[in-house]
């Protein structure tokens, strides 16, 4: 990657998309085991509400074989139809036109700027850019937004010596860890909380140190591997230089995009039609940002296309693999067998202590997180029925809330059926197997620590209520 922009790997394609073919098989065999329900569902102001004692056995015709297969089409039909297209669309877009960034030296004009500046402060600049996205996620709920930026991410760690993973996990792993560790994430803890009729911003105290907690061990962790580059001498060589060759059109439009969608980012915090339009705003920006800077560098509007071209069909594979993850929710739920397997989770809550409700909850909803990786979605569906579940074994709901937080988050960045961590791993060219292996003790540190946290919770009676 630090040859070119993108690059089609062979072997990290054909290992994703086993791993997921073999999910959604999996997914396909358990609508034949499990018996087919349904709960009733209502709207209320607006909202789909599940009626839990409504459950009922269903005897149809199980879902034929074949849909197995074409459920990566059929999900685009669907009602997750529009956010998959919108990821998917994201995905070529960044991919077209960061080849023409790259192809304009915009970026690396860009790059040798800050590599000049903190050439002799490279641990500073780790620890800034992982704060940053870490806290991008955790205040703002930020997470798919963040992929356009992942690229810059990761050609920022390559020319500061380190490698792709680096990049990666200054980047989309902070963001992922940062929206789990929630402080201000509209789309976990304050959604969780409306519902649960909690006040919103109550407990910012525990979930301020768990923001702190996981940002120290992060940090720590990629510290660690970026030392081990350096002694095992693997680095790139940095370039103290600034580019004398960049064009400083072509990077002035790059710089006055950068700006407008940060200044996006920001906004939609506080305004809400910003904040649903987001990444179809993000979209727009990364495209012209990519035409602009391949014109102001001279390239003219064929060769232009030609190059936008060429990036957005390298990274044009990627997208099966998308739609396979999204597939295994479709396969479940056409399959009339996800509520069963949620009204089984929620039994186990039944006649167990404050400790065994909140830790069922944990990972009840880590597990469903590998099926809906839509934090709202889960939100919705779940936190009316836990919240009278959990009042009866004398659970607070802010205990409640924190466990499905954790819950929802963490495993974003481990589950393969997450579409956000395979378009941030296709845009870095780097294998599923290899993040797996680099990430799982990682992954299984942060989940001893979170029940931790926890068990904190249960036992000072996390409140107000």
């Amino acid at each position: 990657m630090s040859q070119k922009a993108f690059s089609f790997q062979k072997k990290i394609f054909i290992s994703s998309f086993l791993i997921l073919l073999s999910l959604v098989l999996l997914s396909g065999i358990l609508t034949r085991v499990l018996p087919m329900g349904r709960f009733e569902r209502y709207v209320v102001d607006g909202r789909v509400v599940i009626d839990f004692d409504s459950y009922r056995r269903i005897e149809a015709e199980r879902l034929p074989i074949y849909r197995w297969f074409s459920a990566p089409i059929e999900v685009l039909f669907s009602s997750d139809g529009p956010r998959i297209l919108a990821l998917l669309i994201l995905l070529l877009i960044v991919g077209g036109s960061f080849s023409l960034l790259h192809e304009s030296v915009a970026l690396k004009y860009t790059i040798d700027v800050l590599v000049s500046r903190y050439a002799s402060r490279k641990n500073s600049l780790l620890l800034l850019t992982t704060f940053s996205f870490m806290l991008l996620g955790s205040a703002l709920g930020l997470f798919e937004e963040v992929v356009p930026f992942v690229p810059i991410a990761v050609n920022l760690s390559l020319q500061m010596g380190w490698d792709e993973f680096t990049g990666l996990g200054m980047s989309i792993l902070a963001a992922g860890f940062g929206f789990a560790s929630a402080t201000f994430n509209p789309f976990t803890v304050l959604l969780a909380q409306s519902l649960a009729g909690l006040p919103i911003f109550s407990g910012l105290w525990l979930r301020l140190i768990v923001f702190g907690v996981v940002y120290v061990i992060l940090v720590l962790f990629l510290m660690s591997h970026v030392r081990k580059i350096e002694k095992g001498g693997r680095s790139f060589p940095i370039s103290s230089n600034v580019s004398k060759e960049g064009s400083k059109k072509s990077y002035r439009v790059f710089l006055i995009s950068l700006t407008l969608m940060l200044s996006l980012v920001v906004l939609s915090f506080f305004l809400k039609p910003i904040q649903e339009y987001l990444v179809i705003l993000m979209v727009l920006i990364y495209f012209f940002m990519g035409i602009l800077c391949g014109l102001a560098a001279k390239f003219g509007p064929s060769k232009t296309f030609k190059i936008f071209l060429s990036g957005l069909l390298t990274i044009l594979p990627s997208t099966i693999l998308i739609l396979l993850a999204a597939s295994v929710k479709h396969i479940v739920e056409q399959g009339m067998v996800l509520d069963t397997i949620l009204r089984g989770s929620v039994q186990l809550l039944e006649g167990r202590g404050q400790i065994g409700v909140a830790m069922t909850i944990y990972l009840f909803v880590l597990a469903l997180n590998f099926f809906i990786p839509s934090a709202s979605a889960k939100a919705f569906l779940l936190i009316p029925i836990l919240t009278p579940l959990t009042q009866l074994s004398g659970l607070s709901r802010q205990t409640m809330v924190l466990a499905w937080t954790f819950g929802d988050g963490f495993s974003n960045m481990i589950f393969p059926t997450n579409p956000v961590l395979l378009i941030s791993l296709s845009l870095a060219s780097y294998s599923y197997v290899r993040w797996f292996k680099k990430t799982i003790l990682l992954q299984l540190l942060v989940f001893l620590i979170s029940c931790g946290f926890i068990l904190i919770a249960v036992w000072t009676n996390y409140g107000p209520f």
